[in-house]
């Protein structure tokens, strides 16, 4: 009888534990819209560069994909941005040099022209070091969005990874079916006593 009250108070426990993680998940109001999708579809198309792809750096699309979770961009948006990506995307295409490191100080101002037009549609400002190496988007209060002089992803709030509520559940069920059996167990042990 006693094993009946322990294991009652353990499954007690588990059933709590386990809606607490369920109810620690995240939601993000904003999410990822079709617009926004489209927006890092075209950051995430290459440029060729006399036949070498130049990618925009994965970090500056995680930035981005940061902050498009705290917005909902229009279709008007997407489509500017869109058009100064590819505006860009030619531009670099047309320089004929074979790699980012090559271009001239003119040119890359160029592309941090293009930048700024696509961060100037969501009132967003983009700036750069006197290199361009260090380049950092500020909303229109000032607040440094995107600082790759340093962290390379802003953290703008905890997300859920889409494995985590399987691996919740797997790792729950499984304790569960084990309390289950020592239940079992012991119910038969305390029976032959």
């Amino acid at each position: 009888m006693k094993s009946k009250k322990i294991f009652g108070r353990i499954f007690s426990l588990l059933v709590v534990l386990t809606i607490l993680a369920f109810s620690c998940i995240n939601v993000f109001a904003a999410g990822i819209n079709s617009y926004e999708q489209s927006v890092l579809a075209q950051m995430r198309t290459p440029a060729n560069m006399n036949g070498n792809m130049v990618y925009v750096p994965d970090s500056y699309v995680n930035q981005a994909e940061a902050q498009f979770n705290t917005i909902e961009m229009t279709s008007q948006q997407a489509s500017e941005i869109n058009s100064i990506i590819s505006q860009g995307r030619s531009f670099l295409e047309g320089t004929g040099k074979s790699s980012m490191k090559e271009l001239t100080p003119a040119e890359k101002r160029q592309i941090l022209s293009y930048a700024s037009a696509a961060a100037g549609v969501l009132n967003l400002t983009a700036a750069a070091g006197s290199d361009a190496s260090q380049v950092k988007i500020m909303d229109s209060d000032g607040n440094v969005i995107v600082d790759e002089s340093g962290a390379v992803i802003k953290t703008t709030g905890s997300q859920t990874t889409a494995g985590y509520v399987p691996t919740v559940f797997a790792a729950s069920l499984a304790v569960l079916t084990v309390l289950a059996c020592a239940g079992i167990v012991c119910g038969k042990v305390s029976k032959k006593r």
